[in-house]
């Protein structure tokens, strides 16, 4: 039986997205989302409560998206859960999920979802070398 692992979000971005380099000079670009689950209250009233999502791109495609994944945009992302463990300097075991991310699907702006305050730039098409098997396991995330 095969292991399924798909992950479909969308979001508002908390921060703009920071681009760096591997040591190899691999980009890769983190940022993270910002989903409601929204209920009603016993009071009948309705409520949010937000997840923050970290996630990751790697690639000519984190530096092409780079510059589109601006603070409060709206946008949904694909990928695949990813899970880093590592041992603190107490000693103590930790763990964090991400998603690495094949795709990205930018809202609208302007008088829509997405960032007020910016001005859509022309889409660049993607590099013909990014596409579900972006990561191939083997990298390590830096955070």
């Amino acid at each position: 039986m095969a292991n399924i692992n798909q992950v479909w979000l969308e979001g508002n971005l908390t921060a703009s997205a920071v681009l760096s380099r591997w040591g190899d000079g691999t980009p890769y670009a983190r940022f993270t989302i910002a989903n409601n689950e929204y209920f009603k209250t016993s009071e009948g009233k309705y409520d949010s409560i937000p997840s923050y999502i970290d996630c990751i791109v790697k690639g000519a495609y984190a530096e092409s998206m780079s510059k589109y994944l601006l603070k409060g945009r709206r946008l949904s992302v694909t990928g695949r859960l990813k899970q880093n463990r590592w041992q603190d300097e107490q000693g103590n075991k930790r763990s964090a999920i991400v998603i690495k991310v094949s795709e990205i699907s930018l809202a609208p702006t302007g008088n829509g979802s997405g960032h007020p305050a910016e001005q859509e730039a022309p889409m660049e098409e993607a590099p013909a070398d990014v596409g579900s098997d972006m990561f191939d396991g083997n990298e390590e995330i830096p955070f």
